[in-house]
This record gives C-alpha cells, structure tokens and sequence, in this order.
C-alpha cells in the first residue's frame, strides 16, 4: 500500500495550520500550506490503518456486527479546531486520524476498552478519556483512546498521533444526528456552536439515551426520567425536531458509486445540489491519488471525507450524516415522544 511520509518539519507543519486558522483556507497565497496540511494529513494514513487493523482484530471477539470504520479529518473541521484552541498546535492534534468501533451494548463498549488497554501494544497510550461515565455538557459520549504511534527504528511515522474511538451504537446514532442537524443549520452543532434550544435539544435526547442504557445523564438535563422526557417532547415540538430531520434526510435521493474491485479507501462527497451523495473508490495503493482528490474537493469548497471501512454498507452504517439518515435515531425519538 502507498506510505505517504511526513514532507515536512513539525515546525512548518505548526506554522501551516496558524497561518490557515486565520485566513481564507481557498485564497491562492496559502495554497503551499494546504499542501503541508495535506501532506501532514495523509501521513497518518499508514499508522491509523494499523491501529484500524488491531482495533478489526480486538472487536471481533466480542461483537459480531460491530461496525468498524476510519477515517482522515477534514480540513475545515481541522481549522475550526484550530480556531476554538487558539494555542493548538497542527503536529499535535490527536485527532488528524481516526478509527472507531460501534457496538451493541455498553458492556461490549467496557470490554473492548480493558482489552485494548492489556494489549501491550508497542504505540504508547497517551490519552484515555470515558465520556460514558462524564459525558460532555453537549451530550457526547464514548471513549476516547490516543496512541502515539512508534514504528521500528527511526520510522517516519514514530510520533504521530492516533485516535481510537468506542461507543455503543445508540451513541453512534446520536452522534451522526447531531452532525445532520448541523448540516442543514449550518452550525456546527457537535462543536457546541449554534442556537442554544437545538443544542440543548441533543443534550436531553443523549441524556434519554443514556437512560436507556444504564448510564449517567448529561450535566444540566433531569436525571428523573418523566421531567427529562417532558422536557424532550417540549423542545422537539418547539423545534419540529422529527420532521425536520426526516425531510432532510429525504433529500439525498441518489448514491453515484464507481464500482472497484479490491477497494479500501472511499471518498465520500456530498452535492446538496444534486441530491446525491457520491462515493469514489480507490484500492490501496492509490492513497497518493486518494488524498490529492481530497484536497481538491476541498479546495472547490465541497463536503467530502476520506474514509475506510469494510463494505459500501458499512459506509453508511458508519457514515449516516453524509446521506443525512437520522432514521435509528429517530427511531429511538419515536419511543419516547
């Protein structure tokens, strides 16, 4: 498969992303430091496809229809980072690539993470963070994992930071939810940012969730179960939540997918304009090709993600906001409201 090395010093990949999170990321003048973010992005290919590997090895024991999916983080949710940690550096986001398992239960969830905490890996764990038991205010919750790659000898790749995620499906289904809500408000809703009552709105579903699920609340939503679901049923009312998400959703009519044989990585773009959501397939040695058509997707301002996982279904599983789908979440909305 294609190794796409760091190109550049860490300093001048701190200094790209500075220069990025405050300017206009498509004026020609910093054209050179997209390409650095670029580059510093498709280098964490080749560490996230082994942990991408171990994490496939280490679910399979435990849940037969965990849904295992990675992906390269887009350039403008890189910069809003950026932006919101004005003392961030771009070498050091732990983010920049990711791999995440959905599964049934949480018990599943707690299991897998004891395990990958035993495996006695040769990559250093450098974060692990439960925001099962302290979700976030927003309603985020899972588990994080970061790993700070180490190769053999002086590998290019020794360094470089990688996120394991872990969350039941339920949380999966929050989580892609609030990213569809974001896309037709156009605020980035899973960044906390945007009007206080949808925020909230997502805050009490998680919290409905959680309840579901045995877990702890969210701070600042009802821990009694009939003032915390009068409280949803309130502000999905207010907010005309479900229909909402449901004529969104119906608005991706088409999927345009170029047929590959021995694909592994899937470019996922998606045209509002044209109702469809268009996947682009490349094996894996074509990783080079991948990543430059990332960035000029990007660059002609279009809503695209590089990602991997095992099946065009899998895709969607783990990738529902990019067809807008909130069906299971609503689903699970439906019970309660």
């Amino acid at each position: 498969m294609d190794r796409i090395v760091p190109g550049y010093s860490r300093g001048r990949v701190n200094r790209a992303g500075w220069a990025l999170a405050r300017t206009d990321s498509r004026a020609p003048k910093v054209r050179e430091d997209l390409r650095v973010l670029n580059n510093w992005r498709a280098a964490h290919s080749f560490p996230l496809n082994e942990l991408h590997h171990r994490l496939r090895t280490l679910a399979a024991p435990i849940g037969s229809d965990t849904i295992i999916s990675q992906r390269l983080k887009t350039t403008p949710s890189t910069l809003a980072k950026l932006r919101r940690f004005p003392r961030m550096q771009l070498a050091r986001m732990q983010d920049m690539g990711g791999c995440r398992a959905a599964l049934d239960t949480v018990a599943q969830v707690r299991e897998l993470h004891e395990v990958h905490r035993r495996a006695g890996w040769e990559h250093r764990l450098v974060r692990d963070v439960d925001y099962i038991d302290g979700p976030k205010p927003s309603g985020y919750r899972g588990v994080h994992l970061v790993y700070r790659y180490r190769g053999d000898g002086n590998s290019p790749f020794n360094g470089i930071l990688i996120e394991v995620q872990l969350r039941t499906k339920l949380q999966h289904a929050w989580a892609t939810a609030v990213e569809t809500a974001g896309a037709f408000l156009q605020r980035a809703l899973k960044s906390s940012e945007g009007e206080a009552e949808w925020l909230h709105f997502f805050a009490l579903a998680s919290s409905a969730l959680a309840l579901k699920e045995g877990c702890p609340t969210v701070p600042d939503t009802p821990d009694n179960r009939g003032e915390l679901h009068g409280q949803l049923r309130e502000y999905a009312a207010r907010l005309n939540v479900v229909e909402r998400l449901r004529q969104y959703g119906g608005l991706i009519r088409n999927v345009s997918t170029l047929t590959r044989i021995g694909a592994y990585y899937f470019l996922l773009e998606r045209r509002p304009a044209e109702a469809m959501t268009l996947i682009i397939p490349y094996e894996k040695d074509e990783m080079n090709q991948a990543t430059e058509d990332y960035m000029e997707a990007e660059e002609k301002g279009r809503d695209a993600v590089l990602v991997s996982a095992d099946s065009i279904d899998d895709l969607r599983r783990a990738y529902p906001n990019y067809w807008r789908d909130a069906r299971i979440f609503l689903a699970e909305m439906a019970e309660i409201l």
